[in-house]
C-alpha cells in the first residue's frame, strides 16, 4: 500500500519556513533596534522587519482557520499589516540615502513626512476596520481548507499605496545610487533597492494579482516567505558594506562590559581592604576615596580600551576611520 507523503512534507516545508522566517524578523528587528533606538536608520528597520513579521504571521493563522469571523479579522490584518509595511521600507531607504545613522538626519520636510505618516494611518485603520479592503472571507472545505476574498471597493486604492511606496522606494534607492555619495552607501542602496524589489514583485505576484485579477489564491505562502530575500539583502549590505555599523556596536559593547567589570571589582576591592584594615570613620574614608579614584580613571580607561580593542579586532586603521563616525 502506497502512502501519499507529499501534502505532509509540503506543509511541514512551509510550516519550517514561516516559523524560520519569523524568527529572522523578530531577531532582527530587536537586534537592530537595540543597537541604537534613536536612529531613524535603525528604528525604521525594524518597524519594516515588525510589519512583515505581522503580515508573514496572520496570513499563516488565516490559512489554518475554518471559522469564517476569525478569517475575516485575520484578513484584514494581514492587509493592514502591509500598508505601514511599505511605508516603512520607504523611510528606511530614506534614512540610508540622507544620514539615518544621526539622531536627526532626514533630509526629507517634515510636513512632507507628517502627510505621509496621516495617510498611512487612515489606510491602515480603514482597511482594519472596515469592509471597504477586505469585504468577505469565505472558507471552503473541512480536511483541506481553501479560502476566497472577496475584495472591496478601495482594494485598488490600497494596491495603488502597496505599488506606489514599493517604486519610490527602489527608484529612490537607485537613483540616489548614482549621485556622489560615498562608496559604501552605493553599494548598501544597491543591495536593498534589489532586496526591495525581489521580495515586492513576488508578493504583488502572489498576494495581489493572482488572487485579486484571476482570482487563484494557491500560491499566497509565497509572498510572505519572499521577505526572506529582502532580509538576506539586508543581511550581505551589513556583512560586506558595514550596513548599520556593527564595527561600533561590538567597540561599545566590549568596552563597556570591560569598564562594568572594572568597577565592580575595583569597588569590592576597596571596600574589603577599608573593612580589612581600618573600623569606623577610617573604613567610609577609605571607600568615598576609591570610589573617586574610579570616577576619575573611568574616561581615560575608556580611551585606552577602545583604541586596544579597535587594534585587536579591525586593525591600525580603525582608529583613523572612528574619528570620522
Amino acid at each position: 500500500m502506497a502512502l501519499d507523503l507529499a501534502p505532509v512534507s509540503r506543509a511541514s516545508t512551509t510550516d519550517f519556513l514561516y516559523g524560520a522566517s519569523s524568527l529572522l524578523l523578530f531577531g532582527s528587528a530587536l537586534l537592530i533596534w537595540l543597537k541604537n533606538p534613536r536612529s531613524r536608520l535603525h528604528s525604521h528597520f525594524a518597524l519594516t522587519a515588525l510589519s512583515l513579521l505581522l503580515w508573514l504571521a496572520t496570513l499563516f493563522l488565516f490559512d489554518r482557520t475554518n471559522d469564517p469571523s476569525l478569517a475575516l479579522w485575520l484578513g484584514r490584518l494581514n492587509f493592514a499589516a502591509m500598508a505601514p509595511a511599505v511605508f516603512f521600507a520607504y523611510r528606511f531607504v530614506q534614512a540610508v540615502t540622507g544620514g539615518g545613522n544621526q539622531k536627526g538626519g532626514n533630509p526629507f520636510p517634515a510636513q512632507q513626512r507628517g502627510w505621509e505618516a496621516a495617510w498611512v494611518i487612515c489606510l491602515t485603520a480603514v482597511t482594519l476596520l472596515t469592509p471597504l479592503v477586505d469585504r468577505a472571507e469565505i472558507v471552503h472545505g473541512d480536511a483541506v481548507l481553501r479560502h476566497t476574498t472577496v475584495y472591496g471597493p478601495l482594494f485598488p486604492l490600497y494596491l495603488a499605496h502597496v505599488v506606489g511606496f514599493l517604486v519610490a522606494a527602489v527608484l529612490l534607492a537607485f537613483r540616489t545610487r548614482r549621485e556622489s555619495v560615498p562608496g559604501p552607501v552605493r553599494d548598501q542602496l544597491l543591495l536593498i533597492g534589489i532586496g526591495t524589489l525581489a521580495t515586492g514583485l513576488v508578493s504583488l505576484v502572489t498576494n495581489a494579482l493572482l488572487p485579486y485579477v484571476f482570482g487563484d489564491f494557491r500560491y499566497t505562502d509565497v509572498g510572505p516567505l519572499s521577505t526572506l530575500l529582502f532580509l538576506l539583502a539586508v543581511a550581505y549590505a551589513v556583512a560586506r558594506h558595514r550596513l548599520f555599523d556593527f564595527r561600533l556596536f561590538v567597540r561599545r559593547t566590549l568596552v563597556l562590559g570591560l569598564l562594568l567589570s572594572f568597577a565592580l571589582a575595583a569597588y569590592s576591592a576597596f571596600v574589603l581592604l577599608a573593612t580589612d584594615r581600618f573600623t569606623g570613620e577610617g573604613s567610609t574614608t577609605l571607600t568615598r576615596f576609591g570610589v573617586l579614584v574610579i570616577a576619575f580613571s573611568f574616561d581615560p580607561l575608556r580611551r585606552f580600551l577602545e583604541n586596544r580593542i579597535d587594534r585587536l579586532l579591525f586593525g591600525r586603521g580603525s582608529r583613523r576611520a572612528r574619528k570620522t563616525q
